[in-house]
């Protein structure tokens, strides 16, 4: 499946389940793809810049990441399809929002996503999560000074 298709199916799903449960007050596409999916995909050049700058001699980035607070799956969801090659973790403690999560991964064929429900504070504390990524995002989930305890 191409990446504009998955795109477009984590898209059209989020606004069908919004209908039904809070997952974004963002209901328009066209502001879902500017508000969330190009936030998102802003990411993509900080994280693969700051890894070459500092190992330059690895020829590609793969990655484990860790979405914090994955909530709608943003935006490690969006990270995903576009790194298929990226291993991404979404953390989310609310059950039915892991039910959304699964949901948009085996609809969008993404092989690379696992979903954890699980608190962030515990995660930080467990050592199957405990420093075993690369790198952590999270979005509109917490303080930085609470969210950095980790």
């Amino acid at each position: 499946m191409k990446q504009q298709e998955q795109t477009s199916l984590f898209v059209n799903t989020l606004l069908d389940w919004n209908q039904r449960m809070n997952l974004t007050a963002v209901t328009e596409r066209c502001a879902v793809m500017e508000r969330h999916v190009e936030d998102s995909l802003a990411l993509l050049p900080i994280i693969e810049n700051a890894y070459k700058n500092n190992c330059p001699t690895m020829e590609s980035v793969k990655l484990k990441l860790a979405d914090v607070g994955s909530g709608a799956g943003l935006p490690g969801i969006i990270l995903a399809i576009a790194r298929p090659d990226w291993q991404i973790t979404l953390i989310e403690s609310l059950q039915k929002r892991c039910f959304f999560l699964e949901h948009v991964v085996d609809v969008s064929g993404l092989s690379n996503v696992q979903v954890v429900r699980i608190r962030a504070e515990d995660a930080g504390q467990n050592p199957d999560f405990r420093e075993k990524y690369d790198i952590a995002v999270a979005r509109a989930v917490a303080d930085m000074r609470i969210l950095g305890r980790g």
